[in-house]
């Protein structure tokens, strides 16, 4: 039995969609039971709970093999992630899958990769199994960043190697139900680093439609956010990260997808041809 946490969210749900695709036994810990829209309807235990209520951590663990943590953006994370953490050794879990980020670093001065960072040693430290998963930022997030067609966004010229969350699945279940990945962190990019004036450039010819890119300024940037109902404390750490892109300039490409999947990640023009229809949908 795997448990998935956040299994409504983008990573958890495709990580759990592909466990019951493949007929492998999964558990998904919700909030609340209207969060399984996103979830296949056979195949998927749904339990109830959060990271705040420990009798509920310690029921979802009960039979579990391997989970799937989940980071997320809370001043408590490290609190919150350490609940999960003990109630898997309670349960003699044997592996434990952290979703990180490609920058995790803990002595960052950038609050949410420093973060990250400290999330991934404190469970390096814990003595489970465990394996860092360190996306670089999703190629799905297009799926939504573009409304009206514009990308308005600080990113500057900065150029990254997106990556499909199908990938990211995939590399977290191999790494859970296969020998040889435990203490690993595997740094999953796509295949070719793009600018967001590129990204426009592919959607608008995989989707017929007109899409451009705008840069920002960051401020400006966090005053839409907050505009759009995020906390400051969300938009300030998502500000950040837009403004450590645009002084790194180009990000690096990883082969880790390769590796533990024996193909080539999936690349962003890819990406784009299989969702042009929902992309497609921010334009009309």
């Amino acid at each position: 039995m795997i448990l998935v946490t956040g299994a409504n969210g983008n990573t958890g749900s495709e990580v759990t969609r592909q466990l019951a695709a493949a007929g492998r036994p999964v558990r998904a810990l919700l909030r609340r039971r209207d969060n399984a829209a996103k979830l296949p309807r056979a195949g998927v235990e749904i339990v109830l709970g959060s990271f705040a209520d420990i009798p509920s951590l310690d029921a979802a663990m009960t039979g579990v093999d391997a989970v799937f943590l989940i980071s997320f953006e809370h001043p408590e994370q490290l609190a919150l992630q350490a609940n999960v953490i003990e109630a898997a050794g309670r349960a003699g879990v044997r592996m434990i899958a952290r979703l990180s980020a490609a920058s995790a670093d803990a002595e960052s001065p950038d609050p949410l990769i420093s973060t990250h960072g400290k999330g991934d040693l404190q469970l390096a430290r814990s003595g489970l199994g465990h394996v860092l998963i360190r996306p670089q930022w999703f190629s799905q997030n297009f799926i939504t960043y573009c409304p009206g067609g514009v990308l308005r966004l600080p990113a500057g010229e900065a150029r990254l190697p997106f990556v499909d969350i199908r990938d990211i699945g995939a590399v977290t279940i191999k790494a859970l139900t296969e020998p040889g990945h435990d203490s690993k962190a595997y740094v999953l990019t796509g295949p070719e680093a793009l600018s967001h004036a590129e990204v426009a450039a592919i959607l608008s010819e995989a989707t017929g439609k007109r899409f451009s890119y705008e840069d920002i300024a960051p401020e400006t940037y966090r005053r839409m956010l907050i505009a759009e109902g995020a906390s400051e404390f969300r938009a300030d750490l998502v500000v950040n990260l837009f403004k450590r892109m645009r002084r790194r300039g180009t990000a690096p490409i990883h082969e880790d997808i390769a590796w533990v999947l024996g193909r080539p990640a999936i690349g962003f023009r890819q990406f784009a041809r299989d969702y042009a229809g929902e992309i497609a949908k921010q334009v009309g």
